[in-house]
């Protein structure tokens, strides 16, 4: 030990000399060391010091090696400190943990100089728990939250866990291309923004917790991830880090009633205890699903991945598809049934100024069709942190900012509408900020045709799966279903052609035909004035296509990015969807034979 380390050890706890020292463990990938010093004399036998060393060589034992990793173990060394500093001394006498006697960086070398909580009698750790065991951890979750609900986190984590998706991209990529990582920030999302936000410990396994000699109390250490969040975190981590699978599914009730039972004595007065409850309840399986996404990017073979944690982040999802589709069925049937009553009114018509007439042409019916979306939208911006990208009115920034976003399309096919004929639709589709749709809702008011589509679990026609007469195959596209305007482009002799040209009515109700009419495709291919298909226009239908076994992608060939930070727009890059049976390849062979003509 450095001599002014030992000298300042000594002078805090005015102890005569140092007996000894232990080491208790090395820190998590040699940061430092957490040792037990030995007191002579002075007011404490012994005292805990935590050392923390960055190291010049960084490694990892599952190659997470980056500056993210260093970075965040850095952080959390201080927001560790400013926990003892500050917020340590707050808490009640329902969850102890250790005092800070003093914390202090020598030659770029931090020390936490901390309480023995051996020298209270909380010196067993514990492998394996007994019910009675669990019980009294879970008290001190109960404590722990209610002392620090409505807490503001200052100076800790923004949101507490060590697994906390912003703070994870490197194991988030590693699950790409799963339902899982589609729906990843929507949960994180719904665990941030509760109504009963409170400080979470964020590492709260059963490691991590000392007790007393009879294991009825039990203290807590280790507060590098403590900041605000959704109490259910350290919940559910907790009883995955000392139960196996099937005893987690068994006794899930008894878990939970003994939590809010433990909660609710030690509230405050003036909390709506009931509300609480039911929200943090809902917030279970979340949380489960929420430390699944962490675990299957970092240690995808891990033990605690077990089929309750597996059906549990099912569980999750599907709650949390189920709320947010729920509320954009109701916006799109309402909207749509508002422009059906509608339909044969005399319309004042305005225009965007674009070239294309199917782009530019807009009525007060799409504007008050918008507004009741939004209206019925509203309640889910602030509870998942969302955007919104609306096509009527100015655009904001929101979809470049938030992790999703709605896109809204009120009245596709508006010139349809206008002109008294079927071919318009109301189109709702939530995405991902890297582009991906997680859901879409299309209604046809004329026919009454309601289709919707999850990321995962297909598309349904009025509530039922869709019966498609599509079959997935390597055929070729015989039919091009395509906008009016396309007879009066270059492009149309070639496509004619090719094609048995359809023109079934806006960009929504023509991409959906792909659906149920085998050998068909939707394209259209770049040109240079702006205007036609927008991310509003596709984002809906292009996830039914998905979920329907067919191809969406750029005119060239590359995947269809809803997001595109440049435009919001895609008259500049094009796109093709084709039905589930027909092979894209030959068709982007075909397209490249004839660019010189379009």
């Amino acid at each position: 030990m450095h001599e002014h380390v030992r000298d300042r050890i000594l002078r805090l706890t005015r102890a005569d000399d140092i007996a000894r020292t232990e080491l208790i463990q090395p820190l998590w990938n040699n940061y430092g060391t957490l040792s037990r010093v030995f007191l002579q004399g002075g007011d404490h036998p012994s005292v805990i010091v935590k050392h923390i060393q960055i190291p010049d060589q960084l490694g990892h034992p599952r190659g997470f090696a980056s500056s993210i990793s260093r970075d965040r173990k850095v952080r959390s060394y201080e927001v560790e400190t400013h926990w003892y500093q500050h917020q340590n001394q707050r808490v009640s006498a329902g969850s102890p943990t250790p005092a800070c006697l003093d914390a202090f960086a020598e030659g770029g070398e931090l020390f936490l100089l901390l309480e023995d909580l051996s020298t209270r009698g909380f010196d067993h750790v514990l492998y394996e728990t007994t019910w009675s065991e669990i019980a009294v951890v879970l008290s001190w979750l109960a404590h722990f939250h209610a002392q620090f609900l409505g807490d503001s986190s200052e100076g800790l984590w923004p949101c507490g866990t060590y697994w906390h998706l912003a703070t994870r991209p490197e194991e988030l990529a590693n699950i790409k291309g799963t339902r899982l990582h589609r729906f990843a920030s929507l949960l994180d999302a719904r665990l941030r923004c509760g109504g009963f936000s409170t400080l979470v410990h964020g590492d709260a396994k059963l490691a991590n917790f000392l007790f007393s000699e009879d294991h009825t109390q039990v203290a807590a250490v280790d507060f590098q991830y403590v900041g605000q969040g959704a109490a259910m975190r350290d919940v559910a981590y907790f009883v995955g880090s000392c139960l196996s699978g099937s005893e987690c599914e068994r006794r899930e009730d008894e878990l939970l009633a003994m939590y809010f039972s433990a909660l609710r004595d030690c509230l405050p007065t003036d909390v709506e205890a009931d509300a609480l409850e039911e929200e943090w309840r809902s917030l279970y399986p979340v949380a489960w699903a929420d430390f699944e996404r962490f675990m299957m990017g970092w240690s995808p073979g891990h033990r605690k991945l077990t089929d309750y944690s597996d059906a549990t982040t099912e569980r999750a999802i599907e709650q949390v598809a189920d709320e947010l589709m729920g509320a954009a069925r109701a916006a799109c049937l309402a909207a749509g049934r508002f422009i059906q009553a509608n339909c044969g009114r005399p319309l004042e018509v305005s225009s965007k100024g674009f070239v294309s007439k199917a782009a530019d042409v807009v009525t007060e019916i799409d504007i008050q069709a918008q507004a009741i979306i939004l209206d019925t939208l509203k309640p889910t911006l602030e509870r998942y942190d969302l955007g919104v990208l609306a096509e009527e009115g100015e655009q904001d920034e929101s979809r470049l900012q938030k992790h999703a976003f709605w896109t809204i399309d009120p009245l596709d096919g508006t010139q349809y509408f206008i002109e008294g004929k079927p071919g318009y639709a109301t189109s709702i589709a939530l995405v991902s900020r890297s582009g991906e749709p997680i859901l879409g809702v299309v209604y046809d008011p004329v026919h009454d045709q309601l289709y919707e589509a999850v990321s995962g679990r297909g598309v349904t026609l009025n509530g039922l799966p869709l019966a498609s007469a599509v079959q997935s195959g390597e055929g070729t596209a015989t039919t091009l279903f395509a906008d009016r305007s396309l007879s009066t482009y270059p492009q149309y002799q070639p496509f004619s052609e090719r094609f048995d040209v359809r023109y079934f009515g806006g960009a929504v109700l023509n991409a959906l035909q792909l659906l149920t009419e085998p050998s068909s495709v939707y394209m259209k291919a770049p040109k240079t004035t702006r205007g036609g298909c927008a991310i509003w226009d596709l984002a809906a239908v292009a996830l039914m296509v998905e979920e329907s076994a067919g191809s969406v992608c750029f005119y060239g060939g590359s995947p269809l990015h809803l997001n595109r930070s440049e435009n919001i727009f895609f008259h500049d890059v094009g796109f093709i969807f084709t039905s589930a049976d027909v092979e894209i390849e030959p068709l982007l062979a075909w397209l490249r034979t004839i660019e010189d003509t379009i």
